[in-house]
């Protein structure tokens, strides 16, 4: 459990030296070759330098500019889901989250997780490696912990924001570019596990949208079991990869050999940053994760992202854009995508609709008391 502006990332199984592939090529004469050696040594050589999963961090530099005192610790198992935090592999790590330290609780599964088992696409039911349930439980049991810990302390319920993760461009087109490959063990035939909305007329607003619906019934059916216990918000995040993408601000397809001049990619675009069995258009890129940011901190602080000036201040060199590598202009827009989203509770029915660590595990803010542990803190 660690303050990061990162979560941590994979460990070997026997800790050693370790390269990253991105600036020390693997042996290999083309990209796939490259990337067999890869997937044949995921963790005993090659570290897992990206993508850009830095969410939490650029939260916290987004409080700072807004002249808030926060704290961010992050806690992120890779390949951890909520159940997985509770009764799972990383259940050692449970006692530490359900605790009455914390203000606020974020909470994101796996980007497959929540959705529905299967739906429907030209007809014919495919599988999606979804597992509403299974999600639905991790929340439950998470939050029970919370309200558990909290009324052993006497203090109020810590407030939950689940956080919707993004569509996924690999669930929903297929590669034709041998630079951007879906390859290893994300490789599937349209309709299959891992391409479900291969077929569907708007595969990522459908996503999107499935998504959306399984965080807020999450949150729904929580609060109407315990009234009494923790407010739950959602951070419709992946809705607003949908509204940059009808707006033109980023692209929509992330395979395509020509890209669309002027357009951000929202996903990771390096396939060997992604590293191993993951394929480009599934975690998110820096633009991914400052939209997400935004999102975030829209709906926790309840501060509009669009009077974050610093961010979009070409002369500011402390920004988040600025470290990220964003232009101020491209900064503003995202800003206004996740305001416009954040406002209108997700859905642009006049656009199309509204997801790691694909992420991974969850992340904690904290309020600092007096007496009370040195994790991370919220405003006072």
């Amino acid at each position: 459990m660690i303050c990061s502006a990162r979560p941590p990332q994979r460990a070997p199984p026997n800790p050693g030296p370790q390269v990253d592939p991105e600036r020390t090529l693997p042996p290999g004469a083309t990209l796939a070759d490259r990337l067999s050696c890869l997937n044949a040594n995921p963790a005993a050589r090659y570290n897992e330098p990206g993508p850009d999963g830095g969410v939490p961090g650029i939260f916290l530099q987004f409080t700072k500019e807004a002249g808030l005192s926060y704290d961010v610790s992050i806690l992120a198992v890779s390949s951890a889901t909520l159940t997985g935090y509770t009764t799972g592999t990383s259940s050692q790590y449970f006692t530490a989250i359900a605790s009455s330290k914390w203000d606020r609780v974020v909470l994101q599964d796996q980007s497959f997780e929540p959705l529905p088992s299967s739906i429907t696409v030209n007809g014919q039911s495919v599988a999606t490696r979804g597992n509403f349930p299974k999600f639905e439980t991790g929340v439950n049991q998470i939050v029970g912990g919370l309200d558990a810990a909290d009324q052993t302390a006497g203090k109020p319920p810590a407030a939950v924001t689940l956080y919707e993760t993004q569509p996924l461009a690999s669930y929903g087109y297929v590669s034709s570019d041998p630079n951007k490959p879906i390859y290893g063990s994300s490789t599937s035939p349209p309709g299959g596990l891992n391409a479900p909305y291969v077929g569907v007329a708007d595969p990522l607003g459908a996503m999107a949208g499935d998504l959306h619906n399984a965080y807020e019934q999450a949150a729904s059916d929580e609060m109407a079991a315990n009234p009494s216990g923790s407010r739950i918000g959602v951070a419709l995040a992946g809705d607003a990869w949908i509204t940059a993408i009808n707006s033109g601000i980023a692209m929509r397809n992330p395979y395509l050999t020509a890209e669309p001049a002027g357009q951000v990619d929202l996903w990771d675009s390096d396939p060997l940053e992604a590293c191993c069995t993951t394929p480009v258009g599934y975690h998110e890129s820096a633009y991914g994760a400052y939209l997400s940011a935004l999102v975030l901190f829209d709906e926790i602080t309840g501060i509009d992202p669009r009077s974050l000036a610093a961010e979009f201040d070409a002369g500011n060199f402390e920004s988040a854009s600025m470290a990220l590598g964003i232009s101020p202009q491209i900064a503003e827009d995202l800003a206004a995508a996740a305001a416009q989203t954040v406002g209108a509770g997700g859905r642009f029915r006049n656009l199309l609709l509204g997801a790691a660590i694909a992420g991974l595990g969850l992340w904690r803010l904290r309020r600092s008391r007096p007496g009370g542990g040195t994790l991370c803190r919220r405003p006072g």
